[in-house]
């Protein structure tokens, strides 16, 4: 016969087990995750996981070998954790034999540091540049002079970047008509917005695509609703998503998919300084900083549009 104590250790052990059995029952399934730079994660559902998991092994390879070369700083670097570059030019289709352009990569050029060495042998990337005879002290000026500079540094990797200087975006062409496999901008439509040009850049994005040919969009996150006042909203550099959606709809293009890949719901987007609070700005200076840092970089959307 048994004894008692050990009936009773048979009993609770039996009663664990059906509880752990009803556990793993009532659990909801849990989607795989894609992990992504500084360990941020993906759900597999994600349209940027999956193209990162359908991507071509040479075309991830020659990628992940450019985020890595040494001619890209330690800051520039660890900016991937929040920029998610492999991920996000991979969603909108890089490949190593396309014509890309990279619109208004700003002095530092930190997207031109991945595409042009990528693009160098089999493809071709056209940036735009500010126009540089203007006063010497103003920002486009200083600017375009910085991004020219870069590019002579290092003939390496950048001499074959062809550059279009933007002087009157109403003219502005960015190559033959239907030339271009795919244009990219990061981080600008708040200051297209701001300058009353956004129409205009749509217009010779759409001219300069080939049919079929993806425009990529990302840009900061505001709290979606209605824009009353759109030079307003985008001084603060956020802008609603929808909204964003609609304007570039409306230049004829179709919104292909969207890509969580750089949301961050830590951002609360209801700064002094807007955007800019946040880094790599920290432009409220010691101000919250701490708090600022721990939020990290803004909360943006990732679109993926088509020309028809």
């Amino acid at each position: 016969m048994l004894s008692q104590r050990m009936i009773m250790s048979l009993s609770v052990a039996a009663l664990l087990a059906v509880s752990g059995c009803n556990k793993k029952a009532d659990a909801p399934p849990q989607e795989p995750q894609t992990e992504a730079p500084g360990g941020a994660s993906l759900p597999a559902s994600d349209p940027a996981a999956q193209a990162v998991a359908a991507a071509d092994p040479a075309t991830v390879a020659g990628l992940k070998a450019v985020l890595a070369g040494d001619h890209r700083s330690p800051d520039n670097k660890a900016r991937d954790a929040y920029r998610h570059p492999q991920e996000m030019l991979l969603f909108f289709g890089l490949r190593p034999d396309a014509t890309v352009v990279e619109l208004w990569p700003g002095g530092n050029g930190w997207f031109t540091e991945v595409l042009a060495p990528f693009l160098r042998e089999r493809g071709k990337l056209i940036a735009t540049n500010f126009d540089i005879t203007g006063p010497a002290d103003s920002y486009q000026t200083k600017n375009g002079n910085k991004f020219l500079a870069k590019l002579a540094a290092d003939p390496g990797r950048y001499d074959k970047v062809e550059v279009v200087t933007v002087k009157d975006t109403k003219a502005l062409t960015l190559g033959p008509d239907g030339s271009a496999d795919l244009v990219v901008t990061f981080r600008n439509t708040h200051g297209w917005v701001e300058d009353g040009i956004e129409a205009d850049i749509y217009a010779a994005v759409f001219k300069v695509l080939k049919s079929g040919g993806v425009f990529g969009v990302e840009q900061h996150r505001a709290k979606a609703g209605p824009v009353a006042d759109a030079k307003k909203q985008a001084e603060t550099g956020y802008l609603p998503e929808d909204w964003v959606i609609a304007r570039v709809e409306a230049a004829g293009f179709k919104l292909a998919a969207k890509s969580e890949v750089n949301a961050n719901p830590k951002d609360t987007k209801d700064y002094e300084k807007g955007v800019w609070a946040l880094p790599p700005a920290l432009q409220n200076g010691e101000t919250d900083k701490a708090k600022y840092q721990a939020i990290g970089e803004s909360d943006r959307m990732t679109l993926k549009f088509v020309k028809p």
